[in-house]
């Protein structure tokens, strides 16, 4: 299958490719970022190339799929948006995003959700989307809000991240 290029009127969300890392290691490498993310600060660019290969090996083998956000006045890539986790039997998926700080408060990751939520539903033949927030990051959960996610409950211990049980809040979505 080709990967879904899908465009919104600031956004082109298209694959990732090795020559995004350097726009990828740029915000990965700052705290703010991966202070509520599965991964610690990026210190070298080849973790922003393995992230790369992670998440192109996921769609390749049928287990999520993740775009690169890319401005289309600029082709500046300045985050990823898409889905991981995908239980095929109860068709359901979890959605994940980063964007650079530079660019947080524009309105692009809402921009950008609203392009994949629906393709998730239409193409993916997905009845459920699911997202993952730590309680304190009310940022993303503002986000999840506005997307017409529903908050379900929170999730004592739920993942052990960075050497620490940590709790999570769940959203859910269904059409």
């Amino acid at each position: 299958m080709d990967f879904p290029v899908l465009e919104t009127q600031r956004l082109i969300l298209r694959q990732l490719i090795q020559d995004d890392a350097g726009d990828l290691f740029e915000y990965f490498s700052k705290d703010e970022v991966t202070e509520y993310y599965d991964l610690y600060t990026f210190k070298e660019i080849d973790e922003a190339e393995k992230l790369i290969q992670d998440f192109n090996n996921s769609f390749e083998n049928n287990r999520g799929i993740r775009w690169a956000i890319q401005l289309k006045d600029n082709a500046k890539m300045i985050g990823t948006c898409g889905y991981h986790n995908w239980a095929h039997e109860h068709f359901k998926i979890e959605l994940g995003y980063e964007l650079n700080p530079l660019y947080w408060r524009q309105h692009y990751m809402e921009e950008a959700i609203a392009a994949i939520l629906p393709y998730a539903f239409s193409e993916m033949n997905i009845h459920r989307v699911e997202a993952f927030t730590d309680p304190n990051n009310l940022a993303s959960e503002r986000l999840l809000l506005k997307m017409n996610f529903k908050e379900e409950g929170l999730l004592k211990d739920f993942f052990f991240e960075k050497g620490r049980f940590v709790d999570a809040k769940i959203f859910g979505l269904v059409p």
